[in-house]
């Protein structure tokens, strides 16, 4: 009932103000992006698909390699993904200045099941057009923290942090359509047209002081561009560039007896992704992949909302992916089999807490927003091609997140 009250009190937004990107709300310090290619072919190659784009995906990867299809392609990809979560739990930290090397840690585990890929492509004389619904955003979240112990300079308790439940669920989805257009034997070149829906719904609970709602859903248009130059039998090159969307959402922060200490209508920006690729074939039945993306996660941060009234400021760093993976073909039997391996670097891109280094309310929040550390994921996958069929299984594993993938083409 408290709950119903709350988000009515929300919707409401009598106190409501104007701003633009993510707030303060301990619970954001969890949502964990994976920019993964759909279909497990690319997957079980660490998602190196750039310099390829062989296959119905590069309808979201690179548009550009549509041309490539010899004959029109329905797509389905299934998809589970495993989630770790590290959150500040128990224990202590110092403020003025802050000192959190007694400040416990938890984690919790979520999983997901999605249909994350379906497509429709049908392929031209030297042109292709294809329409897709991809999922690359669906994460649940929710954990019970700890009270947590705050010191003072001389390591005095002068404040305590209660326990607090939190719930957190959001998802993406895009809906596209992409075409392409071949120039010459060499080189091609696509756009994609990207319809998000944007969903996000989230509690904050901690006792005896204060609750934190966010709620939204949101649309948004968006577009892909990619290029593809085939230099040789043995060699090509892509490079794509994805938009990521923005999505307006309500967020606020209420005491214990449900009124409203602030409101805001603020927003998500998804990263931009920039990429390079190259594909290499020593042989006929072997191929090696190599992408390099640009992921522009300091969008989430641009112009940041805070719902306590500090001065704390939320920050995200850009980076670079780097994938490679390979592919070799079992061309003697009948039905070609293949195996593939690959693995990427994902570099850190949690949400960090910084501000003034003699305010208290700010250490409170490097309590919570902490910087993380890079991740190596390591992917195996196997394929069986028929005439008119092919089905891939792969896995991706890392220390935070493992997905498993079964996707399928149809040729007609």
């Amino acid at each position: 009932m408290r709950l119903t009250r709350l988000f009515l009190a929300l919707a409401a937004g009598t106190l409501a103000t104007q701003a633009l990107a993510i707030t303060s709300d301990e619970v954001n310090a969890g949502i964990q992006f994976n920019f993964a290619n759909p279909g497990a072919r690319a997957l079980g190659m660490g998602g190196a698909f750039l310099g390829l784009a062989d296959d119905a995906t590069a309808a979201y990867t690179n548009p550009a390699g549509l041309t490539i299809l010899a004959a029109s392609e329905i797509a389905v990809e299934y998809r589970h993904t495993d989630f770790t979560t590290p959150f500040s739990s128990g224990g202590s930290f110092r403020t003025t200045p802050f000192d959190g090397s007694n400040l416990g840690s938890s984690r919790a585990d979520s999983n997901n099941d999605s249909l994350s890929f379906l497509s429709y492509t049908y392929a031209g004389d030297g042109w292709a057009l294809a329409a897709y619904r991809h999922q690359p955003l669906a994460f649940d979240l929710q954990y019970l923290q700890d009270d947590i112990a705050v010191l003072g300079p001389g390591g005095t308790q002068i404040a305590n942090l209660p326990t607090k439940a939190t719930r957190l669920e959001t998802d993406l989805i895009n809906y596209g359509v992409s075409g392409a257009y071949r120039f010459n034997e060499h080189f091609s070149m696509g756009i994609g047209l990207v319809y998000s829906q944007f969903d996000l719904e989230s509690d904050t609970i901690r006792a005896g002081q204060n609750i934190q709602l966010q709620r939204g859903d949101d649309s948004d248009v968006t577009y892909t561009v990619g290029a593809l130059w085939t230099v040789n039998d043995r060699w090509a090159l892509g490079a794509a560039y994805r938009r990521g969307g923005s999505f307006k959402y309500r967020a606020g922060n209420f005491d214990t007896e449900g009124n409203p200490l602030i409101v805001v209508d603020t927003g998500f920006d998804v990263p931009h992704v920039f990429g390079l690729g190259v594909s290499w074939r020593p042989s006929d039945n072997f191929a090696l992949a190599l992408d390099v993306n640009r992921v522009s996660y300091s969008r989430l941060t641009d112009s940041y909302d805070d719902i306590f009234n500090s001065a704390t400021v939320l920050k995200s760093s850009d980076g670079t992916e780097v994938r490679l993976g390979g592919e070799y073909v079992f061309t003697q039997f009948a039905n070609p089999f293949s195996l593939r391996g690959g693995l990427w670097h994902e570099p850190e891109h949690a949400l960090f807490a910084t501000g003034p280094a003699d305010d208290p309310n700010v250490d409170v929040d490097r309590a919570f927003f902490r910087r993380g550390s890079d991740e190596m994921h390591y992917t195996l996958g196997l394929g069986w091609a028929f005439p008119r069929f092919q089905f891939d299984l792969a896995a991706d594993w890392s220390d935070n997140v493992d997905s498993y993938s079964a996707s399928g083409v149809v040729r007609f």
